[in-house]
């Protein structure tokens, strides 16, 4: 779906095109969206594997405004090292 055919209360951008975690490929983005009962957004990180697979989802504290998913986006995005750890941390729970 192109991202204009979605409204304002979605967010989607990508963290990274293929980073290698335990020996397998993904694509990291992060989702952002509007619920009932949420002021803000609520944000995921979702991992897809490249090769096929169940999807690995972690939540992050909820944003208050668009520019602080953005910001959160670019803070992720220059921290390979944090979506290590996240993809981890959800991996053993």
């Amino acid at each position: 779906m192109s991202k204009f055919a979605k409204g304002k209360s979605w967010i989607e951008n990508r963290l990274s095109s293929d980073v290698e975690l335990d020996g397998r490929h993904w694509t990291v983005n992060l989702l952002a969206r509007k619920g009932t009962g949420v002021q803000g957004f609520r944000m995921t990180v979702i991992y897809i594997p490249h090769d096929g697979g169940s999807d690995v989802e972690v939540d992050l504290p909820n944003a208050a405004t668009t520019s602080d998913v953005h910001r959160v986006t670019r803070e992720l995005t220059d921290e390979p090292t944090r979506l290590a750890d996240m993809f981890a941390a959800a991996r053993s729970a």
